[in-house]
């Protein structure tokens, strides 16, 4: 790899216009997804990678002296000695990457760099069956077997190599060429766009009045609730007394309402607390608590939004007593729970006045 010169080609330019346009925008979308599926693994694995690679021969060094430490950087120092002996291919490769699969599926030199990304060896496929053992046994048992856990696990692992492919990869050779290269103050300059970008988009996340739920923490609520209806309502229903007993203490009324109906504060904290005796700590996330009318509210609804055109999980206080059936709800909690009434999903609002608990 050769050094670059203080003035660069036009094609050049363009070229780092279009990196760091995708350094400034990539980041938002890799900090969304690792909120939404269990991802991190993949970003430590490429972040090591690139630790590696920049340390070069002092990493190596390292490796050499320690058995275990030798181990754990195998896959890096592999992608290291990969990229000494090539340098990557121009950015639009890696851009369209995802769509290329036929090409380095059937391509051998191809296919060795794509496995370089999402391959395992024997040590970090030990390391992913002794995670995924442990996230079944916290998250998912003893209500959820292997029936709804495998099939969530292929999904997250394919959203995962789709983070890699299509967000990570661009990034991670990006940095690999630049480094390699020379081109210090560019990849300077990518990096703190990076960076940027990244504040940003965790900072607009956390930020955010309703918590982000992943993905399966969602299908798992509406699972563990069809696996337990009974126990899942009667944990709902404390729940919601709880909140109406917050809501209505003394010099209490009607405080935390927000301005779409939303109940926050205390109401929905101990609400959400009651729902961890049966519900994970994640999925009590999922739920949120409306009023109505919004000054001095009768009535109280304890709910999991729909989501995917499934109907939602909820149950209703008014005056202090349970409501049974959607029609009795007010158009603006429908509205919240999104289009409560006109679904035909089996897993429906589970304690309809058709259909008790």
């Amino acid at each position: 790899m050769q050094r670059s010169t203080l003035l660069s080609s036009p094609v050049s330019f363009a070229d780092f216009l279009l990196r760091l346009a995708f350094f400034a925008l990539a980041p938002a979308g890799i900090v969304l997804v690792a909120e939404l599926f269990p991802v991190r693994g993949a970003l430590i694995d490429v972040g090591l990678a690139l630790g590696v690679f920049v340390a070069g021969e002092y990493a190596r060094a390292i490796a050499a002296r320690s058995r275990v430490l030798g181990l754990v950087l195998k896959e890096a120092l592999a992608f290291e000695g990969y990229y000494r002996e090539r340098p990557p291919r121009p950015f639009l490769y890696y851009f369209f990457y995802p769509f290329l699969f036929p090409f380095w599926l059937t391509n051998r030199e191809a296919r060795r760099e794509f496995l370089m990304f999402r391959g395992y060896t024997l040590a970090s496929f030990a390391i992913l069956l002794l995670q995924l053992g442990w996230q079944y046994r916290r998250d998912w048992q003893p209500e959820l077997g292997m029936r709804q856990f495998l099939p969530s696990v292929a999904i997250a692992l394919a959203v995962e190599t789709w983070l890699v492919l299509a967000l990570l990869m661009p990034i991670a050779t990006t940095v690999v060429w630049y480094h390699a290269s020379f081109r210090h103050r560019r990849l300077v300059a990518l990096l703190v766009t990076g960076l940027v970008a990244s504040g940003i988009a965790g900072y607009r996340l956390s930020n955010r009045r309703d918590p982000i739920v992943s993905y399966l923490a969602r299908k798992r609520v509406a699972w563990r609730t069809l696996a337990a209806r009974k126990r899942a309502h009667g944990v709902l229903l404390d729940g919601v007394m709880q909140a109406w007993r917050d809501m209505y203490r003394e010099r209490a009324a009607g405080s935390g309402v927000e301005g779409d109906g939303k109940v926050e504060g205390t109401p929905l904290a101990d609400a959400r607390a009651a729902l961890q005796k049966f519900y994970k700590p994640d999925e009590a996330f999922a739920f949120d608590l409306g009023a109505s009318p919004k000054a001095r509210p009768r009535m109280i609804i304890l709910y999991s939004e729909a989501r995917s055109g499934r109907r939602p999980i909820w149950v209703a206080l008014k005056d202090g007593a349970e409501v049974r059936g959607r029609k009795a709800l007010p158009p603006d909690a429908l509205a919240a729970m999104r289009a409560a009434a006109d679904t035909s999903d089996s897993l429906g609002m589970l304690w309809d006045e058709e259909q008790p608990p």
